[in-house]
């Protein structure tokens, strides 16, 4: 532990002394000139990205999101001037540098060869030769996806976007992205921003914010950091993803569309969409910039569903009770993003840039169970989940002389209201207890359970008749809301030097955040007792004669408006107004500063170093069942220093070798630092409770990459890389078994606790390639092809107590791919999306030791730990008590558009065409837990605009 410890101060020292290079006063200002300029393609779109390079040497520097630069403190005197951009023939003249006085350069640059025209006409070419070049330009490793990449393919969210990178996979909500995990670890461990200001979850106790809450085209583009560096928010160990906003190009720009479609899913659903955007600069020198847009769309799903479950001490599939589930889903997402700028001078502007996106999750869920030797269930749930996410930020940069400073005032805000109401019955036919029952000898295939034919009988043993059933208990939407409020303040110094021939900039910033985060919802729940039979208003007219191709089969079912009218008049109340255990108040706050240096080392030779301090301050107010209030106060303090490096090696004029060392950390969430008081369950043996840990700590890692990458002609890219993460602290939810419980003494207790716990390592190599096929001869020319791979493997050490191996992380998935053939020509275009993601954990369930008890049944304790016997599981971890995963997932998806005259473009797209099922097993794929279908997705629209920008 000394040997770590001392190596890790070594580390950090070597970095500091990196970070701190003497930096020589610069000679007098007035001695030195500047240089302005543009970079755009001959239809007048700016290029972000390009490189620009003078020569006697002077540091590189990259064109920003206008397509513009500004190089300051030169030398006067006459420079040659080179700007190269992927795809693009290199812009080459001369430049003259005046003392006091800034010269101005105005780059246009041509296709590289006739072939490779199409770039600047097809929308998506353009963005990808743009994603390339900003890879190329960024200091640490970067993703990137333009909007034109994004709306190339159907992706109805930002997480459905990402999931299409490399060594990215996502979890999927309703046959929509839900959460991205990068580079196999779980979305807790990744970080969510918009324009570089971090935006919080609108979920209640979790930090991953649920990306099907923002719209894919309210931004103009998407990057995941894959890499971290002193100047970036340390809580990014898979990565982090930052949705840029859009904001007015020099030339003006309006687009507007409108979408149409089918799902052939419950009698047919539709799909529908619209949205535009419009910006401008205005003035005769374009200073001020205006720009707004908005979408809705409208996504009515539809979702087939089954949820057996397994039995687990047997050694063949065979299932204590399965669900047959049936979803309608109204969703509706809308949302808003609008930017002001003004440029106060050359290298200085400022800026005011909001998002704001609310998705309506709303629907109904019936469900009819079976159950193996006994009564069958039947429910209803009526889903009202209202989520939002908005950011609003003021920044600045100003460029002086040798001095840059940046700046930024920024709120962010999420809420999410209401959730799910529900209606319970109880069977009042025939006793089936003896005739119901699971047969897999009926089974049509071993992911779809069989049922005996007494399980769907007729008349009063029919277990999908509504009337065979009594409604008993009711319960509305939940009331109240959960809310996070962040305030933010940032600012960094920049100052350029050189030190001989050797150019660098040294750079100090600092950065506090307040986030406020707090529940107060309540639930309601009425009971009583009435027969669906004698009320005939409660019936729904809703039918799926199709459901589940089938195999199995709906009955009729019930109304939750109608029903909710009768049981709030005449059913007794329970619950309501007031604090209850998921409550919680929570003020986290982090103030953070960092010094970073970046040197050119050679010609051919770049590092950057930097370390980051962060210091958090937690207050927790959490509910306190024993009293019934809101009173549990908890809290604390801790600093943390990040160290990072990154050394970029330029093998030749065209291929890089980055080598990259960064520490990150991931804060526990909200839910596991709160909640930390529990009244035990003691009607089992042994009691139960489950709890939070206000003394939680945050989870670190230590990570490693190296990575290679070549850019070729023809907007063409190849990379391929090798990562590691060390993690320490992982946060895993222990089982602990005690007699000394605060609130059941003397009594065993079986408390569930999130705590730190063992250690983690994480390795892994991911391949992309990406390349235009230009130089083809005839039709093949405008083919392309878009490709990456990735394979991750881990191994995670002492989670669980009960458990003697070490599992992989959660969310990790073994294999990932995406394969995209495109085709284009300056009127048509085309693109494939094949996505594969392999099989994940998605919880740890399997324990092969148990807890000991003596002959009366108490837990035998020794030097105040459980005493553990062996616990031999059936068919071990592959077995129907294995952990639980995620299915893989294969999905095929497809979109071609045509350029009309006058601005239009007619496109159409194909959505989950293979109809891939979404679910979970648990141990081997054969003990099923859950498997749905959501079917495929048509629709085509129209869209128009101004012109390319």
């Amino acid at each position: 532990m000394l040997h770590v410890f001392g190596c890790r101060v070594q580390i950090l020292s070597i970095l500091l002394a990196l970070v701190l290079i003497p930096i020589p006063q610069a000679s007098a200002q007035a001695a030195k000139g500047t240089i302005t300029g543009d970079v755009k393609d001959n239809g007048g779109a700016a290029l972000q990205g390009a490189t620009v390079t003078l020569k006697p040497q002077i540091r590189p520097i990259v064109s920003d999101g206008q397509g513009e630069f500004t190089i300051t403190g030169i030398d006067p005197g006459e420079y040659a001037v080179t700007i190269s951009y992927v795809g693009f023939s290199p812009y080459m003249g001369t430049v003259t540098v005046v003392a006091g006085q800034t010269s101005s350069i105005h780059a246009v640059l041509a296709v590289a060869s006739r072939n490779d025209e199409v770039l600047v006409t097809a929308d998506r070419l353009f963005g990808e030769a743009e994603s390339i070049n900003r890879t190329r330009a960024a200091e640490n490793i970067v993703q990137v996806l333009p909007a034109d990449v994004i709306v190339s393919l159907p992706n109805a969210n930002i997480a459905d976007a990402l999931g299409r990178m490399a060594s990215v996979t996502i979890e999927r909500d309703e046959g929509e992205g839900k959460y991205v995990q990068i580079r196999g670890t779980e979305p807790r461990l990744s970080n969510t921003m918009v324009d570089g200001v971090t935006i919080p979850s609108p979920e209640s106790g979790v930090r991953q914010v649920k990306l099907d809450t923002i719209a894919s085209d309210l931004v103009d583009s998407v990057e995941i950091n894959k890499t971290l560096q002193a100047n970036i928010d340390a809580d990014g160990i898979g990565g982090s993803v930052n949705l840029v906003t859009k904001t007015a190009g020099d030339v003006p720009m309006a687009t507007l569309y409108g979408v149409g479609g089918y799902t052939p899913i419950i009698g047919g659903r539709t799909v529908s969409q619209l949205g535009g955007t419009i910006g401008k600069r205005f003035g005769s020198d374009k200073k001020l910039g205006v720009l707004i847009g908005g979408t809705y769309d409208f996504n009515g799903r539809g979702i087939n569903d089954i949820e057996p479950s397994p039995t687990a001490s047997s050694a063949s599939p065979h299932y204590d009770s399965m669900d047959l589930r049936d979803y309608i889903y109204y969703r509706t997402r809308w949302g808003a993003t609008a930017s002001v700028d003004y440029k106060l001078n050359e290298g200085s502007n400022v800026s005011i840039r909001g998002l704001f996106s609310t998705f309506r999750n709303w629907g109904n869920k019936w469900v009819y169970t079976l159950n193996d030797a006994d009564n069958p269930q039947y429910s209803q749930d009526w889903r009202r989940p209202n989520m939002a996410a908005g950011s609003l930020s003021l920044q600045g940069k100003h460029i002086f002389n040798a001095n840059t400073v940046l700046w930024n005032l920024s709120v962010g805000r999420s809420r999410s209201l209401s959730g799910s109401g529900s209606a319970k019955f109880k069977w009042a036919g025939d006793d089936l207890t003896s005739a119901c029952l699971n047969d897999q000898s009926l089974a049509v295939s071993v992911y779809r359970p069989a049922w005996s034919a007494s399980c769907f009988g007729t008349g009063t043993a029919d277990p999908e008749n509504r009337d065979n059933y009594n409604l008993t208990k009711f319960a509305p939407p939940t009331f109240g809301q959960s809310v996070q409020l962040n305030l933010q303040a940032a600012g960094s110094y920049a100052r350029l030097y050189h030190l001989g021939t050797h150019f660098g900039t040294f750079e100090l910033g600092a950065k506090i955040r307040n986030a406020h985060k707090f529940d107060d919802t309540y639930d309601e729940s009425y009971s009583g007792k009435v027969a669906v039979s004698a009320h005939p208003e409660f019936y729904s007219d809703f039918a799926d004669p199709d459901y589940y191709d089938k195999t199995y089969h709906i009955g009729p079912v019930t109304d939750y408006p109608k029903i909710e009218a009768y049981a709030l008049a005449n059913f007794s109340k329970s619950g309501g107004p007031g604090p209850n255990a998921n409550n919680y108040d929570l003020i986290e706050r982090i103030s953070a500063g960092y010094l970073m240096n970046t040197i050119e080392l050679a010609s051919r030779l770049r590092l950057v170093a930097g370390v980051r301090f962060e210091a958090t301050h937690v207050d927790t107010t959490s509910f306190d069942s024993t009293k019934g209030t809101l009173s549990f106060k908890a809290g604390g303090d801790y600093l943390d220093v990040l160290p990072s490096a990154s050394l970029r090696i330029a093998v030749d004029n065209d291929s890089d070798l980055r080598l990259v060392y960064g520490r990150g950390l991931a804060r526990p969430d909200p839910q596991d630092i709160s909640q930390a008081v529990g009244q035990p369950d003691i009607t089992t043996t042994p009691a139960t409770v489950s709890i939070g840990n206000p003394n939680l700590k945050a989870e670190y890692a230590n990570n490693y990459d190296v990575l290679y990458e070549r850019y070729m002609s023809h907007v063409g890219l190849l990379q391929g890389g090798y990562f590691y993460k060390d993690l320490s602290n992982p946060i895993v939810t222990l089982q602990t078994l005690t007699n000394n419980y605060v609130y059941n003494p003397g009594a065993p207790t079986l408390v569930t606790q999130p705590a730190n716990a063992g250690s983690a390592h994480l390795q892994g190599v991911e391949i992309a390639f990406q390349q235009r096929l230009s130089y083809l001869p005839g039709v093949l020319g405008g083919a392309g092809i878009s490709a990456n791979y990735s394979y991750i493997t881990s191994q995670a050490k002492d989670v669980d107590p009960l458990r003697t191996d070490s599992p992989a992380l959660l969310r990790q998935a073994p294999n990932s791919w995406n394969i995209s053939p495109t085709y284009d020509t300056r009127h048509f275009s085309m693109r494939v999306g094949m996505t594969f993601d392999d099989r994940m954990i998605y919880a740890y369930q399997y324990e092969d030791l148990a807890y000991a008890y003596d002959d009366n049944g108490n837990p035998i304790i020794v030097n105040g730990k459980q005493t553990t016997v062996p616990n031999p599981q059936v068919n071990g971890t592959k077995g129907p008590a294995g952990d639980n995963y995620l299915y893989p997932h294969f999905q095929f998806d497809t979109q071609a558009s045509y350029k009309l005259p006058w601005g239009f473009e007619v496109y159409a797209y194909g959505l989950n065409l293979n109809n891939e099922v979404f679910g979970f097993y648990n141990g081997s794929s054969q003990y099923v837990v859950q498997r749905e279908y959501y079917h495929p997705t048509y629709a085509g629209g129209l869209r128009w605009t101004s012109r390319h920008e």
